[in-house]
């Protein structure tokens, strides 16, 4: 579970004298609570001001943030006081941790904790660490909570602020006393990556700054509506990403609320006149009546329905091979980045061609009568009265990813279509998630699915049209790409022209009545 090297399963025995003398020997290094670097330090964070010596730095933008190198007092060689508290990691209870935000492991909170370094640390942080960090910060602290983490290759935590209830300032201590991996690089991953924010108080691309993990470190930050900050994925299998983190609680401070932010997702418009030849666009047996009934009726019974082979071959054809070679399309990242981050094409930058047209079909009349045909929701028909639709087309790669964000984005019952195309394998798998309230527990314990969340996980596949209805208060988040699944996708691909193209779209249409 933690890696490739586990030392600690390996290493010999350590005698009880030994131990007791690491337990007692677990301090602070006596650089960080001399007078005259908490002096300097506290003037310095006082004025959010930057300053740097030869083990730290004190951060002042995109928020103050403050690293200390060999922050515990031991012999940086022989690590033995980081060491054993990695021996101690092997022996925790983990639990996964895995959502739209997050995929990691994580243990219960460390007030309890009986590995004995482990709980001479957790005493560390509360007798000695949390004073020296009132004093240097000038922030009142009250209590300590903290955890172990543990990220394998392909995990990550996405961008998020801290900020919650009375947390005044996070921190994380860093674990890597591996011989040969006490510092890490942008090749292993897992740096904690910091985010500027805008106008609007919303985290904007790209990553602002970037903290690598290395043995025995201690970062700490100010949380506040402006710490935006996330764990980047990491990529070695050699070794596990290990840290013990958490938060120091205050007294909440009062301070005026941020400027309101709208959001908006989607832009909506009306179906455009114009009409469009659909037998031309679309493989014809959809156009089958009997058909037609057998599609109302899987969307009356199951909210959604895949209509493979959509696309008249040869036209799918055209626009997989525009995607691939057309130099000239515009595209833009689309934030805020603790909602999303995807890239959009500018469909006013594309005035005529297959993907003008491809944007035509599916905002046309024609489009909304056919839906109706299939839904029977009115966006078309006797009772239509303004219906309206939104329409993105994405490109999706390793890093990209939506989460579930506020809930009031879900309020309103939508159809949505979703289209792949240059489908891979996980890459843009939507997950729909029951409306909260609405889970029910079971009574029998042979019925655990009736407490799954999902609904609906939605595959990529090439020329389908998945369509689903997604009612008042159903969320969605599209899963985060994994850079593994593209190192996997290349050793796997049989079709060297895939490699020219490392991209998946999704038309992503939304239509309300």
């Amino acid at each position: 579970m933690m890696g490739k090297k586990r030392p600690a399963e390996c290493a010999p025995e350590v005698d009880r004298h030994k131990l007791r003398r690491l337990e007692e020997s677990v301090t602070i290094n006596p650089v960080y609570v001399d007078e005259e670097f908490k002096s300097r330090f506290s003037q310095s964070w006082t004025r959010n001001e930057f300053l740097q010596g030869e083990d730290f730095e004190l951060k002042n933008r995109p928020f103050p943030l403050a690293v200390l190198q060999r922050f515990l007092d031991e012999n940086e060689q022989s690590a033995n006081i980081t060491k054993q508290l990695e021996r101690e990691f092997s022996v925790m209870d983990w639990k996964r941790k895995q959502m739209d935000l997050y995929e990691f492991y994580q243990t219960v909170d460390l007030c309890g904790v009986q590995q004995p370094t482990l709980a001479r640390f957790y005493r560390l942080l509360k007798e000695k660490v949390l004073p020296l960090i009132q004093e240097i910060t000038g922030i009142q602290l009250t209590h300590v909570s903290a955890s172990c983490s543990m990220y394998n290759a392909g995990d990550y935590l996405l961008v998020h602020d801290d900020l919650l209830t009375d947390r005044r300032i996070a921190f994380v201590f860093y674990l890597s006393p591996w011989d040969t991996h006490r510092k890490w690089s942008p090749l292993h991953g897992g740096a904690l990556e910091l985010f500027t924010a805008d106008e609007n108080v919303l985290p904007i691309f790209p990553v602002t700054d970037s903290i690598y993990p290395q043995n025995n470190q201690l970062a700490f930050f100010k949380v506040c509506d402006r710490s935006f900050h996330q764990v980047g994925e990491v990529t070695t299998f050699e070794y596990p990403r290990l840290t013990i983190n958490g938060w120091f609680h205050g007294p909440v401070e009062e301070h005026s609320p941020p400027p309101s932010s709208i959001i908006i997702d989607m832009h909506y418009f009306g179906p455009q006149p114009e009409e469009m030849p659909l037998m031309e666009w679309i493989n014809n047996v959809y156009f089958i009546d009997e058909v037609k009934h057998n599609i109302q009726k899987k969307v009356e019974m199951f909210s959604e329905v895949s209509l493979e082979e959509f696309l008249i071959p040869e036209i799918f054809s055209v626009m997989g091979e525009t995607l691939r070679t057309n130099a000239d399309l515009q595209w833009s990242i689309k934030g805020p980045a603790h909602l999303r981050k995807y890239e959009i094409l500018d469909f006013g930058s594309v005035k005529c061609g297959p993907l003008a047209d491809l944007h035509k079909l599916f905002s046309s009349r024609d489009m909304f009568q056919l839906l109706y045909d299939y839904t029977e929701l009115d966006l078309a028909g006797p009772k239509v009265k303004t219906p309206k639709c939104a329409i993105e087309l994405q490109r999706w790669q390793k890093g990209c990813y939506t989460v579930l964000g506020d809930s009031s984005s879900y309020s309103d019952c939508t159809l949505d279509v979703l289209f792949y195309l240059n489908a891979q394998d996980n890459v843009g798998v939507v997950t729909y998630l029951v409306p909260e309230g609405e889970q029910q527990p079971s009574s029998n314990s042979e019925e655990q699915d009736d407490d799954d969340p999902v609904l609906l996980t939605v595959y990529p596949k090439d020329n389908v049209l998945n369509v689903v209805y997604r009612a008042e208060g159903t969320t969605k988040f599209t899963k985060y790409v994994s850079r593994n699944t593209f190192l996997e996708q290349q050793q796997q691909d049989e079709q060297p022209e895939n490699c020219h193209n490392p991209y998946t779209y999704i038309l992503a249409c939304s239509y309300r009545e």
